[in-house]
């Protein structure tokens, strides 16, 4: 159906098609698309009240186009050849290696400030402590952490490492919590007697 209508529909489209292409190319100006109500009206009172602000947005500005022309842009690109040199003062990496996972992290600075200290020497003086409290106490960790003994001794207090418990395995199995009573009972008192067989069903059978 669908070729059928193009067969029909394509002569009446392309009727005077050559025409028509050179009658919209000869248009001085492309028709704009109809504005909006209150666009229009705002443009109507512009024109109203600032006759001449219009005029000359119509008009081409020579001096504005003027130095439109003579604005330029060069380009220019650095020559790859020509080394850059080395400032000793600012070095350039010289390891471009992949950086393995620290252990904390992050990386650990190389050159302490006095009064500061690092993770790794703060984990392992508390470690310590957790082991021995009385040789690893707050006056022997502010001498080697190089810091004020109040804070050794809040360190102390509020921070702990994470111990890791595991229990011993039994050595004795488990006794079974359900009931005491054998599962088999033997009845000692007869309770019922079954009849003795009929020989004569015995026989029919």
């Amino acid at each position: 159906m669908g070729k059928a209508f193009s067969m029909i529909s394509n002569p009446f489209r392309n009727f005077n098609v050559e025409s028509r292409a050179h009658k919209i190319i000869s248009q001085p100006k492309p028709i704009p698309a109809p504005r909006h109500e209150k666009d229009e009206a705002d443009l109507q009172r512009l024109i109203k009240e600032f006759p001449k602000v219009y005029q000359d947005s119509l008009k081409k500005n020579e001096q504005l186009d003027k130095h439109l022309k003579e604005v330029f842009v060069t380009s220019r690109e650095p020559n790859v050849n020509i080394k850059q040199e080395y400032n000793l003062n600012r070095p350039l990496p010289m390891d471009r290696t992949n950086v393995g996972p620290f252990l904390y992290g992050v990386k650990e600075p190389e050159n302490i400030p006095i009064g500061k200290t690092t993770l790794g020497k703060v984990m392992e003086l508390i470690t310590k402590h957790q082991s021995d409290p009385k040789a690893y106490n707050s006056k022997r960790v502010s001498e080697e952490l190089a810091i004020p003994g109040e804070t050794a001794k809040n360190i102390l207090k509020y921070v702990r490492v994470f111990e890791v418990y595991i229990p011993q395995e039994r050595e004795t199995k488990a006794k079974f919590a359900g009931p005491s009573l054998p599962k088999v009972q033997v009845l000692k008192q007869l309770r019922k007697q079954l009849p003795p067989p009929n020989p004569k069903e015995k026989e029919k059978t």
